[in-house]
């Protein structure tokens, strides 16, 4: 038993270390951008700590006391970016631009492969062949917190109806979107054009499954 909970513990990545003073903010992030800028050209498998430090120009014990290991360095790098995907995903709409409730899920889907087109690492630490058990873990728990979040932002916009364990449909819609991404990004290195229009469809017949086809929009502040 005490051999088998040891094996499990050596599996365990360690977090980054989160500073808490400016300077070691400051440092964290250069960190971050050197390991970024690494992973440009490396995969993660050829990519340790005392790469990101001469990369960095610090000192390796500098980049050990904020990341233990270098998987704890892809993992904080991760959650940076999916930090700027949600907040890009629920950016307000361009006014008009938003009528239907397909127009919504459309619009969110292809902000999404966007930003994973337009950062590339980002594409290689969720969908690469060598994908960190951690950063799997990470987009588990990112995955919930969106699916979480997707029926109140609808509803602020449209008339939303009841929807049973909303949450789980919606978590299943984003594996959808993730299964066809993966796909496309073994293939071609980037979501493409094919791919969205395959993702799209099949977002769209899914929601189909528990959505009205019209869901009437929310009248504007005033009744204007």
């Amino acid at each position: 038993m005490k051999k088998a909970a040891a094996a499990r513990a050596v599996t365990v990545v360690a977090e980054p270390r989160r500073p808490s003073q400016q300077r070691s903010r400051l440092r964290y992030q250069m960190l971050l951008d050197a390991a970024d800028a690494l992973l440009r050209d490396r995969e993660t498998t050829e990519v340790g700590l005392y790469d990101i430090a001469g990369a960095a120009k610090v000192p390796p014990a500098s980049v050990y006391h904020l990341f233990p290991t270098k998987e704890a360095a892809f993992v904080a790098l991760a959650e940076r970016y999916l930090i700027g995907l949600n907040t890009y995903i629920v950016s307000p709409a361009p006014s008009g631009q938003v009528q239907r409730w397909q127009d919504f899920v459309t619009l969110e889907l292809h902000r999404a492969i966007d930003y994973y087109n337009d950062n590339e690492v980002m594409s290689k630490l969720f969908f690469g062949a060598n994908v960190i058990r951690d950063v799997r873990i990470l987009d588990v728990k990112n995955v919930a917190a969106a699916s979480a979040t997707t029926y109140d932002r609808m509803n602020a916009v449209f008339e939303m109806p009841y929807i049973y364990d909303a949450d789980t449909k919606y978590a299943a819609l984003i594996g959808i979107y993730d299964g066809i991404w993966m796909t496309s990004y073994a293939r071609h290195g980037r979501i493409t054009a094919e791919f969205t229009r395959e993702t799209e469809l099949a977002g769209l017949a899914y929601c189909e499954t528990f959505l009205p086809a019209v869901i009437p929009l929310r009248a504007p502040p005033g009744g204007r």
